[in-house]
């Protein structure tokens, strides 16, 4: 087995050349043993019943910048008399070569013996092994390891890769390219190939100095540039999750992936803003954790080893990840992404890189999101004015496109206190932690009046509704238009996605910092920010903005927890300090 990897990178810059990449390929072995032990066979030498050498299972082992190939042999120097072996010498031992890796004319990779013998060697063994040898060595030297294939698949991840008018560059690029003398590095060898770059992709592109918003035109094409990671994404982590079929690595891919989609968010929304190209900087944001989790997984064999598309694949990502870090000027194509996701998977017709709004079943089974309970029945007609406007929430769908009065809000207040109650359930800090949020995400509203017309509530990340669920962080995963006009189900989403969040990252952050009072502000600091910003409330030297949200979520949270009542006109709480 080939596999690709980014092992060096390497940026020269002498007068004739831009700039040099180095893409080493991998050899393993445990390949290069099986084609030497099928070069050789069993049978070393043979003369007749009385004269051979046979050789064992053989083992490579790395040995001061070569390679020692032994294995254990036995032999017999004698001559047939009367129909029965006289021998002169019987042997038992091991077959012992030191080899160096070379490169052919041809760019086949072949070992140079510059060592042979046998153990255990006394006058008669040497005479069987000066006789033995010139075929051995022979037949070692003629065996070679084709490279042609790996390098193919290597060259047309790398073409897949440049945007459609860098197309022929990287052709170009790539008829260049040059195979180097191999070395070895730990139970492998390196062959390492050499690309020229040219100088335009040496530097990204200049930085846009203006600090205005973005435009909703200039966040719908983020949007759009970015659904192919999303997408790339899902497919990897959803393909790790099967084949791996272990909670603890569900867990870390989860987790990977809900970061991402966090990073992905503040990216469309000008929160964050990405240098050059943005899908390249969500791809080298993301490569090394996923990378760590799919090798560790590996190597722990939680990903069986015998799945060997995994080891290509990360290797194969490494290389791409090389040339986006060298050449900073030549923007990731989509293509780029969808040869890398297929070489996780060849045989696989469906697209990597298809982007749906759809509720995926397997997915959500997959990262244990249950499906949400739905809302209790409508109350009975009404007996009075109370009644009546229940009532007519209820009517509405449980509140559904109400945007209350100033004369509305204690009904209303009152109304949606009880949802958020009911999703939060009986734990005491769900039902001070699931009102707090919505509270400060939203004000307790589901809906805002645009253009003379009752909509949902939006922010320029994608999140809806009362308590802000984020459409791109949670695609796949909740139902996009009830989100968005069904506002008990968007409160019972948000109410289970903190409740996850405090199970799974605000408990054991505030465990491991010895404060349980840091629960809610944790489990916020991720609903807000991802998993990655779980402790961002502790820093010394905090955002300023997430300061601001993170200080006005915890005096809410105080004066909720201490029996404050909530005021929607002043959207604070009275009677605690948050007001």
């Amino acid at each position: 087995m080939l596999r690709l990897a980014v092992l060096l990178l390497t940026l020269l810059a002498p007068p004739a050349l831009a700039a040099r990449l180095e893409l080493p390929l991998r050899v393993p072995f445990d390949a290069i043993r099986e084609s030497l032990k099928n070069a050789l066979g069993a049978s070393l030498y043979r003369a007749g019943p009385c004269r051979y050498l046979n050789l064992g299972e053989p083992s490579l082992e790395p040995a001061q910048g070569m390679v020692r190939f032994s294995g254990p042999g036995n032999g017999s120097l004698g001559a047939e008399i009367g129909g029965t072996c006289r021998r002169a010498v019987a042997w038992r031992g091991a077959v012992q070569l030191t080899l160096v890796p070379r490169i052919d004319e041809a760019g086949r990779l072949r070992m140079k013996i510059v060592d042979s013998g046998l153990s255990h060697a006394s006058t008669g063994i040497n005479v069987l092994w000066d006789l033995a040898k010139p075929q051995v060595h022979a037949r070692l030297e003629r065996a070679a390891y084709n490279l042609d294939a790996s390098r193919e698949a290597l060259t047309g991840l790398l073409a897949s890769a440049a945007p459609p008018g860098q197309a022929a560059a990287m052709q170009e690029v790539l008829q260049r390219m040059q195979v180097l003398e191999p070395r070895i590095e730990g139970n492998e060898i390196v062959v390492p190939v050499a690309l020229e770059l040219p100088d335009a992709w040496l530097n990204p592109p200049a930085a846009s100095a203006s600090t205005a918003p973005l435009t909703e035109a200039e966040m719908d094409a983020l949007d759009e540039a970015l659904q192919p990671w999303d997408a790339f994404l899902v497919y990897i982590v959803r393909q790790a999750a099967i084949d791996g079929q272990d909670n603890a690595l569900r867990r870390r891919l989860f987790t990977l992936l809900l970061d991402s989609r966090y990073q992905l968010v503040s990216i469309i929304s000008g929160e964050a803003r990405a240098d050059g190209d943005p899908l390249r900087a969500l791809l080298l944001d993301t490569w090394s954790e996923l990378r760590t989790i799919l090798s560790e997984a590996q190597r722990q064999g939680t990903l069986p080893p015998s799945l060997l598309r995994y080891a290509l694949f990360v290797d194969a990502g490494d290389a791409l990840v090389a040339l986006e870090n060298a050449a900073p000027g030549l923007s990731l194509s989509a293509d780029g992404l969808r040869q890398l996701a297929r070489s996780l998977k060849p045989s696989d017709t469906v697209d990597p890189l298809a982007y749906q709004w759809e509720v995926d079943a397997e997915l959500r089974a997959l990262f244990d999101v249950t499906e949400l309970p739905e809302a209790d029945p409508p109350p009975p007609p009404a007996k009075s004015w109370l009644d009546f406007f229940i009532g007519r929430a209820f009517a509405a769908q449980a509140l559904d496109r109400w945007i209350p009065t100033r004369d509305e809000l204690p009904v209303y207040t009152a109304l949606i206190g009880a949802v958020l109650q009911k999703a939060a359930g009986t734990d005491a800090l769900s039902r001070n932690l699931v009102p707090t949020t919505a509270l400060i995400e939203s004000c307790w509203h589901q809906y805002v009046v645009r253009g003379g017309k009752v909509t949902y509530l939006r922010s320029a990340s994608h999140s809806v509704g009362i308590m802000q669920v984020n459409q791109k962080v949670w695609r796949g995963f909740y139902e996009v238009e009830r989100l968005r006009w069904d506002t008990a189900y968007n409160v019972r989403a948000g109410s289970q996605i903190l409740a996850r969040y405090v199970k799974d990252y605000a408990i054991p952050y505030a465990e491991k910092a010895g404060d349980p009072n840091a629960i809610p502000r944790a489990a916020y600091a991720v609903y807000n920010g991802g998993p990655r910003a779980v402790g961002r409330f502790a820093k010394k030297n905090p955002h300023p903005r997430e300061a601001r949200v993170d200080e006005k979520l915890w005096s809410l949270y105080q004066g909720i927890a201490a029996g404050g009542q909530v005021d929607l006109a002043s959207c604070g709480v009275k009677g605690s300090a948050s007001q």
